[in-house]
């Protein structure tokens, strides 16, 4: 089972990687047009995210897709602001980097990656709502097959995590609100306006 989780795990990130390539290409072409705040969040988040995991799991195979959609996201974020992007924070995302930063400080106190990792989901789900605004209100600012191949990534690192299912619920929270998130993002960007 360790080789089908391997291989898995491999062809996890290297879709990701491959569309995030294609997504950053739209973002150069200008076709894309992302929500920098969003990839601000992400890219905190999803770091916090992929340090917190491998410290409660322990896995590299369960945590290989956290680190490659930090990388993703930091590189989308700096390729953003080179296009002249730039924002001012809302309340909501002030609380969203106060959530984040929360985790971090529950983390070092309670010397828990596990309660910090659960207490940076609502985050991570708030992160998504400008990108979900932004699709919605133009579903050509975001690919559709881009999101659904991220979220295709998630769905074979759930079915990792199963294969190497340590009876811990919390090892799976993560990747099932990403898979969901980037799924609904796909499908608002499949609509005709």
């Amino acid at each position: 089972m360790t080789s089908i989780a391997l291989i898995l795990t491999v062809l996890s990130s290297l879709i990701f990687l491959t569309f995030f390539v294609l997504y950053n290409k739209n973002i150069i072409s200008g076709s894309g047009k992302p929500n920098i705040v969003s990839w601000g969040l992400f890219s905190l988040i999803t770091l916090i995210n992929a340090i917190t995991y491998m410290a409660f799991t322990n896995d590299i195979l369960k945590g290989a897709l956290a680190f490659t959609d930090f990388f993703t996201c930091i590189v989308i974020t700096f390729l953003i602001l080179s296009k002249g992007q730039y924002f001012k924070l809302n309340i909501s995302e002030k609380i969203i980097i106060v959530l984040a930063i929360i985790s971090i400080l529950v983390w070092w106190v309670l010397h828990s990656a596990v309660y910090a990792n659960l207490l940076l989901q609502p985050a991570y789900i708030l992160a998504f709502i400008p990108t979900i605004k932004n699709a919605w209100i133009n579903p050509k600012n975001e690919s559709s097959l881009v999101w659904f191949m991220w979220a295709f990534s998630f769905f074979l690192t759930i079915v990792v995590i199963i294969i190497r299912w340590d009876n811990n619920f919390v090892d799976i929270v993560n990747s099932l609100i990403a898979f969901s998130l980037h799924f609904t993002v796909g499908l608002i960007a499949l609509r005709k306006v």
